[in-house]
């Protein structure tokens, strides 16, 4: 008589493949927020991006018209991870007088809030179940000609 060891290996494999597959990567703490400028008017467009400086892993967020934002990096809501993050706020407005706006934008962020290397902006992620982050940013300076 043959036993077939097949079934056997089937369930050997799998779990030392999950044993294997054990590591999730650091744990997501829900995190919402706001974004005003300096006079206390709130930014009512773009995106929020953190980037975690322990765990490089990213969180973004959509900017509401009442300034505020949920993050996330799984998810679109999950949150972000506990630690230190370096900040960024970002707009893409087309002011070409071509295109009609449908929404008030309100003031633009000054450009310099775009780039990881120049907003000096960072805060930090507690392991909490409820991180509200409070970001400021500086308008966009009027051209002069």
């Amino acid at each position: 008589m043959q036993v077939d060891r097949r079934p056997g290996m089937f369930w050997l494999v799998t779990g030392l493949l999950l044993i294997g597959c054990g590591e999730q990567g650091p744990t997501i703490y829900p995190t919402r927020g706001t974004v005003k400028f300096a006079d206390g008017s709130l930014v009512k467009s773009g995106i929020v991006e953190l980037s975690s400086r322990q765990h490089e892993l990213t969180a973004t967020g959509r900017i509401q018209p009442d300034g505020s934002f949920v993050l996330g990096t799984h998810t679109e809501s999950d949150g972000a991870c506990s630690g230190e993050h370096a900040a960024i706020v970002m707009q893409m407005i087309i002011n070409d007088g071509m295109t009609i706006h449908t929404q008030d934008h309100g003031p633009a962020v000054d450009p310099r809030f775009f780039s990881y290397d120049t907003s000096n902006l960072s805060v930090v992620i507690e392991e909490s179940d409820e991180n509200q982050v409070q970001l400021v940013v500086r308008k966009k300076p009027q051209a002069t000609h």
